[in-house]
């Protein structure tokens, strides 16, 4: 597994569990978890998939349990895509994903719905999430402009649209997947395969550029 080479290496601070596989995986393409302990996990900043082996045997872990990755009893081994996760870590990745943006980030998650930009002269960030066509971006930037959204069921209620938090999980598992050009949320990592791929994606940080943001009270700007 690569990193793109014209971006600085993010980390995660913060994980969930997807799947534990006490025994191993036998599966695994990593030879040194086909019988051993391993879990994989999703990272909270940056949406990374990671898989990781326990340091000490006498120690449980459950899916979707939150861990802190300094000093943890765990060591991240590699990086993985979509494609390596088992079945179990398919299925909780969009309850993990929810819990991320319900409870860690609903704030920044609002906020991208007011802060959003253009990505081009004809695509604005906002259309790249499932059903959200250029109506509704119209209503959505008319009702931001108004009077900024403070919650997810605000956003629902003026604009009418259902289900925003679905909304973004549908698309931050878009991007897990690979093949796209502009990442709104997930930090893209590539292996060989889809080199060219990753090559010409284009890793936005919405996440990354509202929490500074945030932190710093400076003028936004996407770019």
């Amino acid at each position: 597994m690569q990193r793109r080479r014209d971006v600085k290496v993010r980390m995660e601070k913060i994980a969930y569990i997807l799947d534990y596989m006490r025994q191993g995986n036998p599966l695994d393409k990593h030879a040194q978890h086909k019988n051993r302990p391993v879990m994989q996990l999703l990272g909270e900043d940056y949406f990374m998939l990671m898989e990781a082996t326990p340091l000490s045997a006498n120690i449980d872990f459950q899916i979707e349990q939150r861990l802190e990755l300094e000093n943890s009893p765990i060591k991240i081994d590699f990086h993985i895509t979509y494609e390596d996760l088992t079945s179990v870590a398919k299925d909780e990745l969009p309850k993990v994903i929810r819990k991320i943006i319900t409870e860690d980030k609903s704030s920044i998650f609002v906020e991208f719905f007011n802060k959003a930009e253009p990505l081009t002269l004809k695509l604005h960030a906002l259309e790249l999430l499932p059903n959200i066509g250029k109506k509704t971006l119209r209503i959505i930037l008319e009702e931001r402009k108004r009077q900024p959204f403070v919650d997810f069921k605000d956003i629902e209620t003026r604009v009418g649209i259902k289900d925003v938090v679905g909304l973004l999980i549908e698309r931050i598992i878009k991007e897990l997947q690979g093949g796209e050009k502009y990442y709104l949320f997930v930090y893209p990592l590539f292996d060989e395969k889809s080199k060219k791929l990753g090559e010409h994606s284009i890793y936005i940080g919405y996440l990354e550029k509202l929490g500074k943001y945030n932190e710093s009270g400076s003028t936004f700007s996407s770019q």
